[in-house]
């Protein structure tokens, strides 16, 4: 199926700064399920403009309104080096990166309009994971997860879908990478499977402010130079994105490499990036983390090759984060965001 979405601007981009540590547990594995022929992401047509079509208040984009009224999907996807490179997250509308057991991190992505052919590797639950899921009101999808995410998923009785016990997912060989690194799903298997579970899937989702069109916060704010940003969460792992000045958009690299979507082969970019600093504890022996992601704190918002300071607040599991400069919600450029959850601003590093 062929995209098709309005760009009010340049296409987008983004990037954050944080530094943490996370260690992945190998707790979390599967029989191999069924392989499927392998299908690769198709270009997006070309932008077209189309008075029908109306804007998402996930990343302000237009589409047509049918696109938008499913309910998202939020994807735990691995990060381990193992299970690099990922496929399909450079379609998804939101995607968040944290920490797990150090040294590694992992991302959330969040599906919507855009539907890449195949997403993974799928990786396991932690509570923190879940409560971004469910402020994108998204059908969460995981691969086992600690006792801790359990616990939430029931209490909080959260739509998931968990490869440990579903068919919606298969461990996909074709990739030269071994489990627990080769759990993939396709978006269209997991709206099946939790149409087939009794959820909800119609979307009920609370989204962000945009701009009709991409402005330099320099417009708005007393903002600072933000052309390359690094974010060290240890010595071993860090993220960087790097501004292209003619394009207006933000290249993503991993630990110095190229970060490149697995399916297109084209290296990931982004339109804003948002750093939000938490607090963070370590509770178990296996390294398994606390982060403070309720509550308020502080945090960077970048775009255009621009930053300014902001702040962040989360009032439950299921409210969506409001980002703040001045008390006024912040209004975001049209385009995908990425969010940075970092333990100390003081591991970003903006120029």
């Amino acid at each position: 199926m062929k995209i098709k979405i309005i760009l009010v601007v340049l296409v987008v981009v983004l990037s954050g700064c944080s530094q943490q540590a996370t260690v992945e547990p190998e707790l979390e594995d599967l029989e191999i399920i069924e392989e499927y022929e392998e299908v690769e992401l198709e270009e997006e047509s070309e932008q077209i403009i189309d008075p029908t079509m109306v804007v998402s208040s996930l990343d302000g984009l237009r589409y047509y309104q049918e696109e938008l009224e499913k309910r998202p999907v939020a994807v735990s996807i691995d990060n381990h080096p193992r299970a690099r490179w990922q496929a399909g997250i450079s379609l998804a509308e939101i995607a968040y990166e944290f920490e797990v057991e150090h040294p590694f991190t992992r991302y959330l992505c969040i599906f919507l309009a855009k539907e890449p052919k195949r997403v993974g590797p799928v990786r396991s639950a932690r509570p923190y994971i879940l409560y971004y899921a469910m402020e994108n009101d998204g059908i969460f999808v995981h691969v086992g997860g600690s006792e801790d995410a359990f616990s939430e998923i029931k209490r909080l009785k959260a739509a998931n879908v968990d490869g440990l016990y579903s068919g919606a997912m298969w461990r996909y060989n074709d990739t030269g990478k071994y489990a627990p690194h080769n759990m993939y799903t396709s978006l269209s298997s997991i709206r099946d499977e939790a149409s087939r579970y009794g959820y909800r899937i119609e979307g009920n989702y609370e989204g962000y402010l945009f701009n009709e069109e991409s402005i330099k916060l320099s417009e708005t704010y007393e903002s600072n130079s933000a052309k390359t940003v690094k974010i060290v969460y240890n010595d071993y792992n860090s993220t960087e994105y790097r501004y292209d000045e003619e394009k207006t958009y933000y290249l993503r690299f991993k630990d110095d490499e190229k970060h490149i979507d697995e399916l297109d082969k084209k290296q990931i970019r982004a339109k804003n990036i948002i750093i939000i600093e938490t607090s963070k504890s370590v509770l178990d022996n296996e390294g398994r983390l606390y982060l403070g992601t309720i509550g308020e704190g502080s945090g960077i918002y970048l775009t255009e090759g621009e930053s300014i300071s902001i702040r962040w607040e989360k009032t439950s599991e299921n409210n969506r984060t409001k980002f703040y400069s001045n008390e006024e919600e912040i209004k975001l450029n049209p385009g995908n965001i990425w969010i940075q959850l970092v333990y100390s601003l003081e591991s970003v590093y903006c120029r």
